[in-house]
């Protein structure tokens, strides 16, 4: 050949495969034995109780017997078989003239299965006698080790010459070499037995533990490069991988018996760890909850104890072997912000020091770990303040890209990061593979939107098949809801009618067996009571009327909540505020008038995070407030405000914000807001127009595009409860409440004494939910086929966790300051503010946009685009200034 390799690399005779390779120094680790650190590393994890326990379960009947272990770690090890084909090999070289143009190793591996003289040097031949079928299963499965699964796309023999000797290399030596390896390494492999189990769900697991191991093993820090062939390196990959699994927080059983949680039961030391002497009664339902109970959903009100008593589970279950790890899943980035720092504080007083557990905040951008932030320094690395020791850094692992999240052993973030372990995206298997060792916790899980429902009950069905653990939270969850989630895991069969629905216990604890049986556990509700006085105001439109209400409220003294359905209508309260001298009186950010919604720069997102709870959260101080927001400030937030003025929307989202208002009992409040307070913004000309799109700038109603809160129905029987019912006792009616206005008995009715214009819209919502649950069905990732006919999208082509399009993400090439007076450089822009020519913008045009001061107004360029921001967020730049 006519090009000549780099020393390190020539002095190899005769020339082995690279399985990793340092560019600029000529630096390799051959392939044998980077497979061997990945084969290692799997073996590693499965030395893990809970994980083997998973691969137990996924068996099926046939078991996880040492047999199959080796098996698949043979399998594993040739995971990177691909890389042998000369394109590949030769990639690196700077003169390599003559040489094949590089090709991908996966799909030089899914070529190499149509070539006998490949498969033989290989030795998967002779593996075909443990089960032909279950071996291509498993053999797929470890392909798609880069986070995709091998598509049918990509079939045929390929090119001859990969494969071909090119110079001093011949591939199928190094196959050859890879097979014997493989032989002299596992040999326990190769034993008579049983075949492989013909498991689909063990495929796809050992895909995403394979993907974890594969990661761990590409670590140069544990596994530095070894150019030296070495028959016996499978012992020393063993040595590092024990080392490197057990420093990213993947082993426990290391840890010394008092590194384990406090046991409540035995000590019933609840002040050490959360600061009150004695539990809630249900917070002691859930502490007695039997551990074979794996799908737990507590329905309580607001603010009664729910988080500490999906801490306390944790604690349980941890303490039982059944969980090696905990994810709490929230509704909004901020409600992770705000829980995060509880968790966090809790388990450093749960867990002895030498646990070195630390809580990942699960939000993608912020680099935190417990009360420690992170710089991202170039592509992949991250520097930790405080200089930590290399264990301590090693254990952030987790922390360092949004894929890895669900691999820490306690997450907080939002639940679009469990959900994207049950889509067909890239990283999914190995998210859900990192989820099943893990407590998943969901809070505030409601029906409202049908499409992320249909993915979390798919992600639930084959996370507790696993033998998984869950705890879904709710304040609001219908039966219709419920009875869907409870079908993951027991035989219930007809959902209830509206009578038994309303009669059911509320607060209340379901438990479902392993055996598919399941029981409510009713308990008492030892809160106090909010009698909330509810009111009905026709001035939906009119923000002036709006803010001059809400400025009133607030000269009184009182804290004062308003929350819209739309960014719009919410900035045009702000704006009417402000203009009747107001400012000073709004949310406060550096010492100006700010609201909260999300279309704002992302570093600006964390002051307004921070301005609301330090104005609504415990320890708040005296005087009046206004704070404006929409969706963002209703779900999962600790903060506390006097009175609430919100848009119309369904019952169950209603009771999500009126739990921000008089939250807690020993809350001092001032004079005229000793009584909780809800202020429901309705139209003044009814919400038939909603029927012709009359509504639609107010979140109510359904359009071509979509809509917010889209079945009138529901909204018209939520107005009737306000009107009907002046006074609304929270919680004790919330079950009563959720079911007038969203069970399908009541429903029917309502279509029935409206006529046929409201069973329109009825049918047209019904058949807008069905489409949008085939969707949800469409882009689940179903666990139960064939690993081997799994298809994803292309990578284009996008998944969503939430349904909805998805807007242009902009990254400015260099920070600008924001109207915080903050350098800001990341914003996510709504899709809708494209749908008029000249479109959405081009790649370019996103990477070249920029934040310029233009006549005194901060102006965000994307193209010929160009949107105003100031205090208020995102909005269209006037006509006069765009020009």
């Amino acid at each position: 050949m006519s090009g000549e390799a780099p020393r390190r690399w020539r002095d190899c005779s005769p020339r082995p495969a690279w399985g990793k390779f340092r560019d600029g120094t000529g630096e390799f680790h051959p392939l044998e034995h980077h497979s061997a650190d990945v084969a290692a590393c799997f073996e590693a994890l499965l030395r893990d109780p809970v994980l083997r326990d998973r691969f137990e379960q996924a068996s099926g009947e046939e078991g996880f017997s040492r047999l199959t272990e080796a098996r698949l770690c043979l399998i594993a090890f040739l995971h990177d078989f691909g890389k042998l084909n000369v394109g590949f090999q030769f990639d690196v070289l700077s003169t390599n003239s003559g040489a094949p143009n590089k090709v991908h190793h996966i799909k030089a591996a899914l070529w190499a299965c149509e070539r006998m003289e490949v498969l033989e040097a290989l030795g998967l031949l002779d593996m075909a006698a443990w089960g032909a079928e279950a071996l291509e299963e498993y053999l797929r499965a470890a392909l798609a080790h880069h986070g995709i699964p091998a598509r049918s796309l990509v079939s045929g023999r390929g090119p001859d010459h990969i494969w071909r000797r090119f110079g001093d290399y011949d591939p199928i030596t190094g196959a050859q070499l890879l097979a014997r390896r493989g032989r002299e390494w596992f040999p326990q492999a190769f034993e008579t037995g049983p075949d492989l189990p013909r498991s689909p769900a063990l495929a796809h697991l050992f895909a995403g533990v394979l993907t974890l191991a594969d990661q761990l093993g590409s670590n140069g820090e544990f596994f530095p490069f070894c150019p030296t062939a070495d028959p016996h390196y499978l012992e020393r990959a063993r040595q590092r991988a024990r080392r490197a699994v057990a420093e990213s927080g993947f082993r426990r059983d290391g840890w010394a018996d008092d590194a384990t949680p406090a046991d409540f039961a035995t000590t019933g030391d609840y002040r050490t760890v959360f600061d009150f002497d004695s539990p809630r009664p249900l917070q002691r339902e859930v502490a007695d909850a039997p551990i074979d109970c794996p799908l737990l959903i507590l329905e309580s009100e607001t603010g009664s104890g729910k988080t500490e008593a999906a801490l306390i589970r944790f604690a349980k279950l941890w303490r039982a072997g059944r969980v090696d790890g905990l994810y709490f899943a929230l509704p909004t980035r901020a409600a992770a912000l705000q829980l995060h720092r509880r968790v966090h504080t809790a388990l450093q007083r749960l867990f002895p020091s030498r646990a070195h557990l630390e809580t990942v905040l699960a939000v993608p951008g912020y680099l935190k770990v417990g009360e420690t932030h992170g710089k991202r320094v170039g592509r992949f690395d991250v520097e930790w303040r405080g200089d930590p020791d290399e264990a301590t850094r090693r254990a952030r692992w987790s922390a360092e890209s949004a894929r890895k999240f669900l691999t820490a052993t306690v997450g907080v973030g939002t639940v679009d990061q469990a959900l994207l372990a049950g889509l067909k995206v890239k990283w999914a298997h190995f998210r859900g593979a990192s989820l099943a060792r893990s407590l998943l916790v969901v809070d505030e899980v409601h029906a409202s939107d049908v499409y992320m429902t249909e993915i979390l009950r798919t992600l639930l069905r084959d996370h507790l098949a696993l033998g998984g653990h869950a705890l879904l939270m709710s304040a609001t969850l219908g039966s219709k809801a419920r009875d869907a989630l409870v079908r993951n895991a027991t035989r219930r069969g007809v959902p209830p009618g509206i009578r038994q629905a309303k009669s059911e216990p509320y607060p209340a604890l379901t438990l479902a067996r392993r055996d598919q049986t399941f029981f409510v556990q009713s308990f008492e509700h030892t809160g106090y009571t909010k009698r909330v006085a509810m009111t009905a105001e026709p001035i939906l439109g009119q923000a002036p009327r709006i803010a001059a209400r809400a400025l009133w409220e607030a000269e009184q003294g009182g804290k004062v909540l308003v929350v819209r359905n739309t960014v719009k209508q919410a900035q045009a309260v702000f704006a009417e505020v402000c203009a009747q001298g107001g400012q000073g009186l709004c949310l406060q950010v550096e010492d100006s008038p700010a609201l909260h919604h999300s279309r704002f720069a992302v570093e600006d997102r964390r002051l307004l995070d921070g301005a609301v709870e330090k104005t609504l959260g415990k320890g708040r101080a005296a005087g009046g407030r206004v704070v404006i927001g929409t969706q963002t400030l209703e779900q999962s937030l600790d903060i506390d405000a006097d009175l609430l003025i919100s848009d119309l929307c369904p019952v169950d989202v209603l009771l999500q914000r009126i739990g921000r208002i008089h939250r807690h009992a020993d809350t001092e409040r001032p004079d005229g807001f000793a009584r909780p307070r809800c202020l429901v913004l309705v139209p003044e000309e009814g919400l038939d127009s909603g029927l012709d799109g009359g509504l639609l700038r107010y979140g109510l109603g359904m359009s071509r595009n979509g809509g917010i809160y889209r079945d009138l129905r529901v909204l018209e029987l939520t107005r009737r409860l306000i009107e009907k019912r002046p006074e609304w006792p929270i919680p004790e009616s919330n079950r009563e409440l959720v079911e007038e206005a969203t069970h399908p008995e009541r429903l029917a009715a309502l279509e029935e004494e409206l006529g046929s214009r409201w069973l329109d819209q009825a049918n047209e919502a019904v058949g807008r939910a069905a489409a949008e649950q085939l969707a949800a069905k469409a882009h689940v990732l179903d666990r139960r086929g064939r690993f081997a006919d799994i298809e994803f999208p292309p990578l284009d082509e996008a998944v969503r966790t939430r349904l909805g399009e998805d807007g242009p993400r902009i990254r400015l090439s260099e920070p600008a300051t924001g109207p915080f007076g903050q350098p800001v450089k990341t914003f996510n822009l709504p899709a809708h503010l494209f749908r008029k020519p000249p479109g959405f913008p081009s790649r370019d045009e996103i990477e070249s946009a920029n934040l310029d001061l233009t006549e005194g107004e901060l102006l965000l360029r994307v193209g010929s685009r160009a949107f105003r921001y100031d205090r208020s967020g995102i909005g269209p730049a006037t006509e006069k200034r765009q020009a």
